[in-house]
């Protein structure tokens, strides 16, 4: 803020809060718990990366554990989109294309283990 602009006390209290409204913010977001917003939200950033989990598998228990991982990713993401009460440009789409990739996933991992 510039000097010439006069801060108050009440100014400078309601700034502090919001500092520590922040940080609070920022430690709940980033807790490590399966059902964490971090977690929940990194869904869509894993949707679209997991492709590259189970693609680069060296062994077949690696592929399985990688296609589970993808597998959880998709569920999450897709339980997000179908209890989120906002309006999303294409959101029905969104929800069959991971309602797809679920099935698809669950089929892969279903070969993977008839075939090990």
């Amino acid at each position: 803020m510039k000097s010439e602009k006069l801060i108050t006390k009440k100014m400078t209290d309601i700034i502090v809060q919001i500092c520590f409204d922040v940080v609070e913010f920022s430690r709940l977001h980033e807790q490590d718990h399966p059902n964490s917003a971090k977690k929940i939200f990194q869904s869509n950033e894993d949707v679209k990366k997991g492709l590259k989990w189970f693609m680069n598998s060296e062994n077949t228990t690696e592929l399985h554990n990688n296609i589970e991982a993808y597998l959880q990713s998709a569920k999450t993401a897709l339980q997000l989109y179908e209890n989120l009460n906002i309006p999303i440009e294409g959101k029905d789409k969104l929800l069959i294309q991971l309602t797809n990739l679920q099935t698809h996933l669950m089929d892969l991992q279903k070969e993977v283990h008839i075939n090990s």
